[in-house]
């Protein structure tokens, strides 16, 4: 992604999962369909993250919230393909924390979080373990 958010929120998906158990590997590796690559070679796997970033978004008398768009494509949307991509990771700008889905299970265009949403225990850890077991399970 060339904005300055994209970016951010690549570099904080990229030091979460430095952080995950294991003995995780990320590579920088920017293309249309994925941004990272996650690499554990005890178990030689290589997996194709794509970063969705958002900051705290408020309109109206709505209460804060984060909004992440996973949809690609212009004029037709298409939801994002596990032919393509592993994992889609929502990043949460002002929180600095990331929750991770198998690529298949994202069924939505955009998904909208609470504000404390990215404030859970766990949270990265736990949806990374959950998408990566799916991905085994497709590969």
């Amino acid at each position: 992604m060339s904005t300055k958010t994209g970016l951010a929120g690549e570099f904080i998906c990229a030091a979460a999962i430095l952080g995950l158990e294991g003995d995780w590997t990320v590579v920088h590796a920017p293309q249309d369909r994925f941004d990272l690559l996650a690499i554990n070679s005890e178990d030689n796997l290589m997996l194709k993250v794509q970063v969705k970033t958002s900051s705290i978004l408020t309109k109206g008398d709505r209460n804060p919230y984060y909004h992440h768009q996973n949809g690609h494509g212009c004029k037709n949307k298409k939801l994002p393909s596990p032919k393509e991509m592993d994992i889609i990771a929502h990043v949460f700008l002002n929180h600095r924390r990331v929750a991770f889905f198998a690529t298949e299970k994202m069924q939505q265009f955009s998904k909208r979080y609470s504000v404390r949403y990215p404030d859970t225990p766990d949270l990265e850890q736990d949806t990374w373990d959950r998408a990566v077991q799916i991905v085994q399970e497709r590969i």
